[in-house]
């Protein structure tokens, strides 16, 4: 069974494999270099990452999962499903 019966089996099926191959190359470096340039330059210090606030952020101590809770009130009644 060769490689391009294997992948056209795959599909199929329903199933893709992802098989990355990055590049190690003078021109793959050179973008990642023109890349982090963009980002160094574009990136602002002063401004708080939004995703680490509020309530996404990080916290020291967690606290662990709380059993019998106790619960007052009752689920409002929808009037369309009552009888």
């Amino acid at each position: 069974m060769g490689a391009e019966e294997a992948v056209e089996k795959e599909q199929q099926q329903g199933i893709v494999a992802v098989n990355p191959k990055p590049g190690k190359g003078l021109v793959s470096k050179a973008v990642d270099l023109i890349e982090r340039a963009i980002v160094y330059l574009m990136h602002d210090s002063s401004k708080p990452l939004y995703y680490l606030s509020g309530n996404f952020a990080p916290v020291r101590d967690e606290t662990p999962p709380c059993f019998d809770i106790p619960v007052r009130g009752s689920l409002p009644v929808n009037p369309a499903t009552v009888s």
